[in-house]
């Protein structure tokens, strides 16, 4: 098993940057830490993840609805003043915007931007934590007060996979990669790193027609370079790794990429 120090970055492919990173800026309350050659890395002020977000050029594919990155929301009513701001704002930013959902505890707005990704707002009725859902708890410690549009992402939670098995998937996860199992239920397993809030909602999907590009992955940190290079062996011969990718080193870094028994991607870097 892989003992990783951190789920520390969350990697977003769009087609331009120029327009994707307004959405973030501009509707979600994120900051770009650094651009240049091709990427950006984004960060919203309450959550230590970061994401780094890929320009891949206007052949960049469409992502499944499965596979979005999702903010919080502190109260109920801003779900509806975000929806009818991401609505006015539409045309401006280039979105297609669903109307609000509700689900058993949550209830979300859904947008798709012109980059191909589907971003979620969602609220977490206060309920769901007290009785006992550990990644409905607030995901920061002081909130960031809500402006003239009537709603304010407080933290970036959550990103999703899709997976054909929930319980296979969920082992692997847990005896591989060294992750915790936060939840879940029925549909769905919650998935994180020990040390921190923010996770990964797993979905099963039957008949899965469309695969992520290895630039749409989540990094893992380890705690050394030598870390990095025995899971790179061990990896190499563990039942559920469909893809293993090359050990880089460069300017100090060193890491690998590799694909899961359900070919989502992951990085190992130190």
């Amino acid at each position: 098993m892989l003992k990783p120090v951190g789920l520390t970055h969350g990697h977003y492919e769009c087609r331009r940057l120029d327009e994707t990173l307004p959405v973030f800026t501009d509707l979600l309350a994120m900051k770009v830490l650094e651009r240049g050659d091709g990427r950006a890395i984004v960060q919203h002020p309450n959550t230590a993840w970061k994401l780094v977000v890929h320009e891949g050029g206007p052949g960049a594919p469409d992502k499944p609805h499965n596979n979005h990155y999702g903010l919080r929301v502190a109260r109920a009513a801003e779900i509806d003043a975000a929806f009818r701001h991401l609505d006015e704002q539409k045309e401006r930013y280039g979105l297609r915007v669903a109307a609000p959902k509700a689900q058993h505890f949550a209830t979300s707005v859904y947008f798709k931007e012109p980059g191909g990704n589907t971003l979620e707002i969602e609220y977490y009725d206060p309920q769901a934590a007290a009785e006992g859902r550990s990644i409905a708890r607030p995901h920061w410690q002081k909130e960031l007060p809500i402006d003239e549009r009537g709603y304010m992402p407080q933290a970036l939670t959550h990103g999703t996979l899709e997976c054909d098995d929930k319980d296979a998937s969920a082992a692997f996860y847990r005896d591989v990669l060294g992750l915790e199992i936060a939840g879940g239920g029925r549909i769905s397993v919650y998935v994180k790193h020990a040390a921190t809030p923010w996770y990964l909602v797993v979905l099963p999907v039957k008949k899965r027609r469309k695969f992520l590009r290895p630039v749409n992955r989540y990094t893992l940190a380890m705690a050394s370079a030598d870390e990095v290079r025995r899971a790179h062996r061990e990896l190499g011969a563990t039942r559920g790794v469909t893809e293993l990718g090359a050990l880089e080193e460069r300017e100090g870094r060193v890491s690998f990429i590799f694909a899961d028994l359900n070919r989502n991607w992951w990085e190992l870097a130190h």
